[in-house]
């Protein structure tokens, strides 16, 4: 009995020192984040070197513009999450970690977007990356991609930063949200109408009944009146039907607008779907990747879109026609360069076409 009460109290000992112990190590590493200064913000910008629009010198004079720099603040101070929101708030950066080192070291892991094609067009100055995000080019370095240019019209603004596809889905849900709230406005028309037809029911069907005592001509005199008042309330009926009808065709038109729009919003998305199919298959290909410049768009919405591109090794521009079949327009092409061009050569023509099915116009 006595040994279990001794190994009891030998554990409570135990656990007492432990504790102490605990509170002094903790007070010690407040102490220490109290006094200890940060000399060095380690920034580990992951990335490709090719396509690089931040690096730590960037990224370290960011920190600085807004207020964040943990450089020279006790550690104490430092404010993780605000490095990291800091970090986020740059468009090129994709995703952070901020984290303090045993040794005091406050390290900055970021990951950057890495576009594959920039936007330049009248009033846009923008990149978009391959899974579709798109951010405004900042004074950070510039990327070697092709430049889209061009009578392209883009839906998002200039300071637009987010995926297209967001955009389009949230542009055409808050249009059908448009177009359910007129269509809520009829609502109340309908009602009108049904009470309106409802009462000249209620004067059709009344009728005229012979009271006892009451002479021919009076019934006679009654009938007429109220045959009289049928027909009013028939073409009162009827004027109230305009009126109603009126607002009920305004607020058709209404939706109608919101439908085009709607139509519009998704014809747009569709384009950037065919633009970004173009710009990922040159992409993933080392040669065209190379050897293309320039991407000229034309048309898109409500007018079909269209592309041609601008080489870098000759003088003509390469007409691609309307957006559809790059896969086998890009293979034909690439046919042409291996075996036609050689021998004609590179400056021969000012444009190459492959507009009609099949076939390599030059001109």
């Amino acid at each position: 009995m006595l040994r279990k009460i001794g190994r009891y109290i030998g554990y409570a000992l135990m656990w007492v020192a432990l504790f102490f112990v605990w509170r002094w190590a903790d007070g010690g590493r407040k102490e220490y984040r109290a006094t200890q200064r940060v000399e060095e913000c380690n920034i580990v910008v992951e990335g490709s070197a090719e396509r690089q629009l931040v690096d730590a010198r960037l990224m370290q004079e960011w920190f600085e513009l807004h207020g964040v720099s943990p450089v020279g603040r006790p550690l104490s101070e430092v404010d993780l999450a605000a490095l990291e929101r800091t970090a986020l708030s740059h468009s090129a950066v994709e995703s952070v970690n901020a984290y303090v080192t045993h040794g005091g070291c406050v390290t900055v892991n970021i990951t950057q977007r890495e576009p594959v094609v920039r936007l330049r067009v009248d009033g846009y100055d923008m990149y978009i990356t391959e899974d579709g995000y798109i951010f405004p080019a900042s004074d950070g370095y510039a990327v070697l991609v092709p430049v889209i240019t061009g009578g392209y019209k883009p839906i998002f603004a200039a300071d637009y930063s987010g995926y297209v596809h967001d955009m389009v889905r949230d542009s055409v849900a808050t249009i059908e949200r448009a177009i359910a709230d007129v269509e809520q406005q009829k609502v109340p028309h309908y009602k009108l109408l049904r009470q309106y037809d409802k009462e000249l029911r209620s004067v059709l069907n009344s009728r005229v009944r012979r009271e006892m005592f009451m002479s021919d001509y009076e019934v006679a005199k009654r009938k007429e009146e109220l045959d009289q008042r049928k027909i009013e309330a028939q073409r009162e009926n009827e004027e109230r039907h305009d009126r109603i009808d009126a607002d009920i065709a305004i607020l058709d038109r209404q939706q109608e607008r919101l439908r085009e729009q709607r139509r519009y919003v998704e014809c747009v998305g569709s384009d950037f779907d065919n633009l970004m199919d173009f710009v990922h298959r040159v992409d993933a290909d080392r040669f065209w990747r190379a050897e293309v410049v320039q991407i000229l768009v034309d048309g898109g919405g409500t007018v079909p879109m269209q592309l041609s591109f601008v080489p870098r090794s000759a003088s003509f521009v390469v007409d691609m026609g309307y957006a559809e079949q790059m896969g086998d327009k890009l293979a034909m092409l690439h046919r042409f360069y291996d075996k036609a061009l050689p021998n004609v050569g590179w400056d021969s023509y000012s444009t190459i076409s492959l507009r009609y099915e099949g076939q390599v116009v030059c001109r």
